[in-house]
């Protein structure tokens, strides 16, 4: 069984907010508290691990149709 994600942040888990949390293709979580510190802008976050830029919505785990 696989741990919850953790905020590569801030540390906490990220379970009970898994639909706000931002992932990258490096396995890094970025917690809805701790992603307005990593934006580049308004569309786009860079990972703090890889340095790869993210756009902000499709790097949710859930989004909307």
């Amino acid at each position: 069984m696989k741990n919850p994600p953790i905020c590569f942040i801030c540390g906490k888990s990220c379970v009970s907010s898994m639909e706000n949390t931002y992932y990258c293709i490096c396995d890094v979580a970025i917690c809805h508290d701790c992603i307005n510190s990593t934006k580049k802008n308004d569309k786009t976050w860079v990972c703090p691990h890889c340095k790869e830029e993210n756009n902000l919505e499709e790097s949710k785990l859930f989004r909307l149709i």
